[in-house]
């Protein structure tokens, strides 16, 4: 995804808004995605866990939601032997070693079970803390992870409510933004797992995959924040990143959810004016007992 100068990024973020119906329900946000900020630092996301380029999971699975939350009910730390797990164990009980090695192979990909980076440790922490907001807590780290995903989140985001998004809408970014790059065969089966991703993470729903609202949790808001500010943002521009956008919050929104998790000591939120301090990363080192938080 381009990036923008900080000055175009203010401009931005007074202007860009969510269209609503009479109704107050969520129409389609007009804009686009910016998942990297002005500060961003290659080295630094790689370390914290990102994948910047290249393909993902989504070429041949989904988000995987059953099994990665088959392990967290298996009670999973970040100090758990995975491959040792799903393999030897078998604990996600796939009928054949080849099975087993791909469902490790993939989640490793999207959730990082592999190397464990500091990412995934948050993730785990906080999918213990609020099972039933997992979902989109798993949403953030694939979009960290899938820059294929990623690419895929701007066809989401610009659909309204009630409105349908098949897979062919998913094909016609992808060969818009890789032209030439995917075969027929492999568009259409990237497309429909992005397709079923979304509808797992609650954005789409039913046969017609109708576009639905999502409401995100105070640790889901958190760990947004965390993301967007690893990813080069700052002070309200957090709020407008594609991280809170695609969570479906926008700048006032999103406060409020903030708000929520500083309740949570998930974050720590100030707003005097124009001025908006938004802090996560000592809040959530404290919080989640992982000290290296304080200086990624």
């Amino acid at each position: 995804m381009r990036e923008v100068p900080e000055q175009s990024l203010k401009k931005r973020n007074a202007e860009d808004k969510f269209e609503m119906n009479p109704t107050g329900e969520l129409l389609a946000y007009k804009g686009d995605l910016f998942w990297y900020g002005p500060t961003k630092k290659e080295e630094r996301l790689i370390a914290f866990g990102f994948r910047l380029t290249g393909g993902g999971a989504h070429q041949s699975k989904t988000l995987m939601h059953a099994e990665i939350g088959e392990l967290l009910r298996a009670g999973v730390t970040e100090e758990t032997d995975f491959r040792s797990r799903v393999l030897d164990e078998n604990i996600l009980g796939k009928a054949t070693l080849s099975g087993r090695e791909s469902v490790l192979r993939n989640l490793s990909s999207l959730y990082g079970l592999s190397t464990v980076p500091l990412l995934t440790r948050v993730f785990l922490r906080f999918a213990r803390k609020d099972s039933e907001g997992q979902q989109l807590l798993a949403l953030l780290i694939a979009l960290s992870r899938d820059p294929l995903l990623r690419d895929s989140a701007q066809t989401v985001a610009d659909t309204a409510v009630g409105m349908p998004v098949q897979w062919p809408s998913f094909a016609a970014r992808f060969n818009a933004l890789h032209p030439g790059r995917f075969s027929e065969k492999m568009v259409r089966s990237l497309s429909q797992n992005c397709a079923s991703t979304w509808t797992q993470t609650g954005h789409l729903e039913g046969k017609k995959k109708q576009r639905r609202k999502v409401h995100p949790s105070a640790a889901a808001a958190a760990l947004a924040a965390l993301i967007a500010t690893v990813s080069g943002f700052s002070g309200p521009a957090i709020l407008s990143s594609g991280w809170f956008r695609i969570l479906d919050l926008n700048p006032d929104t999103a406060m409020d959810a903030l708000r929520s998790a500083e309740a949570h000591g998930f974050a720590r939120v100030r707003a005097a004016g124009d001025v908006i301090e938004i802090s996560v990363k000592q809040q959530l080192a404290t919080t989640l007992g992982i000290p290296e938080l304080e200086h990624v």
